[in-house]
């Protein structure tokens, strides 16, 4: 058993309202240049109008956040360590949707097809794992199942649980959306069991005659919605495993009569569709509200700044204006963790953007690193302790690393090991209690793309998966 109480953040359940971000005066609004169609709808001199494309390719399009002129195109940095393309843009001129009064939208209309235009023509992404244009995801599904994560994976974040407390009618109208995308027969709220506000909100769904089911019915015609609580003092407690587990078990609990008009829920699966709530409120401002993603809710903390807040920051904005308007660094900086200390980057600038991705930044002083040099794995065994899959992590991270400089001296026993990566959930667990500090996360996560792209097997084994108590 290990504790993960060290990543709590201190931040938690303290904030009552988000601020907005102060205005970029010049934003770096990155272009995810690693898809090969991406086409730049805009060149260097160009004026631009707040929400305007600037680029586009067949699944997602890129929003200038502010109205400005293009004064650079160039690769930079992204929040993920990536490098990519990025458009500059310096403020000027008057704002499209900032401060303005908006129209709501009767989606109810539309179908599948109309919604997910609305996705890719606002560039809506989901966030649940990683940044996936939301349009390429329903168009390719078969999910029956919408599951609707309404807390951070990591806790070191507060980010989303946030979201979901304070915007829920955005968040319960966007997955009612994104539902009727998909052609889902149910949607699983999944949901802190010891919050109380999110409980309110979130947990009397599938009670008839309740004010939430009520106010809500008409959003989910023919859906079977189930609210789902989940005890996240364990970890990890918000993956795709833990949710359908979490899910099965709500329903088994139900009445024998409700069991019978939830049996869709046994059939709950990896291949069904998983959101959290920030892409449920960027699917309700696409098509609801008809604006596009500009900008993001993240977490600002750290103890190297004077204030911590939650910030919903336009898309392009320096890490250092967060800096800024949090009252600056009151400790010497020592490193910047963007999406959280378990599963998040560490990135080097306060000159890199913030990005669709972005839930989160922590600034962390010198007092608080140690030495991070990486040394040979000594086969303690702890990675292999600590894994909720019950994997080996440091034999995985070896057998990658002989396959890259192509030494097969242990050729079916190395691949097997290999094909054990595409279990893992990619917690992190193994990277918080290896002393040989080797970033055993992120080799696997290699691993596994590898193995997609070979369209080795598919996941299984999610049952009976043990969990650790924060």
């Amino acid at each position: 058993m290990v504790s993960a109480s060290n990543f709590l953040s201190e931040d938690k359940g303290t904030f009552k309202s988000f601020v907005s971000g102060f205005l970029p005066a010049e934003a770096a609004i990155p272009v995810r240049a690693e898809c090969g169609d991406t086409e730049l709808c805009v060149d260097v001199g160009d004026s631009v109008e707040e929400g305007q494309v600037i680029a586009r390719s067949g699944s997602f399009c890129v929003h200038s956040s502010i109205p400005g002129e293009v004064v650079q195109i160039s690769s930079e940095q992204y929040a993920d360590g990536k490098q990519g393309l990025s458009v500059r843009v310096r403020l000027k001129g008057s704002f499209k949707f900032v401060g303005k009064s908006k129209r709501q939208f009767d989606w109810r209309f539309l179908d599948s097809d109309s919604l997910c235009e609305l996705f890719l023509e606002n560039g809506v992404v989901n966030t649940f794992n990683g940044c996936v244009s939301l349009y390429s995801q329903v168009k390719d599904s078969r999910a029956k199942i919408l599951a609707v994560r309404l807390f951070d994976d990591d806790p070191s974040r507060v980010s989303e649980s946030f979201v979901s407390e304070t915007v829920y009618e955005k968040v319960v109208e966007g997955a009612a959306v994104i539902a009727k995308a998909l052609g889902a027969g149910g949607v699983a709220f999944v949901y802190e069991k010891a919050n109380s506000a999110m409980k309110r909100i979130y947990g009397d769904f599938d009670v008839d005659g309740s004010e939430t089911a009520e106010r809500f019915s008409d959003l989910f015609e023919g859906v079977k919605v189930l609210s789902v609580p989940v005890d996240v003092k364990k970890y990890p407690s918000g993956t795709m495993r833990n949710i359908v587990s979490a899910s099965k078990s709500a329903a088994r609990s139900l009445s024998r009569k409700e069991r019978d008009s939830y049996s869709l829920f046994s059939e709950f699966c990896l291949n069904d569709f998983f959101i959290d709530s920030q892409t449920a409120v960027g699917a309700f401002d696409a098509v609801v509200l008809r604006t596009p993603v500009m900008s993001r809710f993240v977490h600002v903390t750290g103890d190297s700044l004077n204030a911590a807040a939650i910030l919903r920051v336009k898309i392009g904005t320096p890490l250092r204006q967060l800096v800024e308007q949090c009252g600056g660094l009151k400790k010497r900086l020592a490193r910047i963790v963007v999406n959280g200390i378990v599963l998040g980057y560490s990135v080097g600038s306060l000159d890199i953007p913030v990005s669709k991705m972005v839930k989160s930044v922590e600034f962390i002083p010198e007092n608080q690193t140690t030495e991070e040099c990486t040394e040979m794995c000594i086969r303690c065994g702890s990675c292999r302790k600590v894994c909720p899959m019950r994997l080996w992590p440091g034999n995985i991270y070896r057998a990658f690393k002989l396959a890259e400089v192509g030494d097969s001296r242990n050729g079916e026993s190395e691949k097997a090991v290999l094909d054990s990566a595409r279990l893992c959930i990619e917690c992190g667990l193994c990277n918080s209690v290896c002393p040989s500090r080797l970033p055993l996360r992120q080799t696997i996560a290699f691993a596994k793309a590898d193995l997609s792209e070979s369209g080795a097997g598919n996941d299984s084994g999610m049952d009976n998966m043990p969990e650790y108590e924060i």
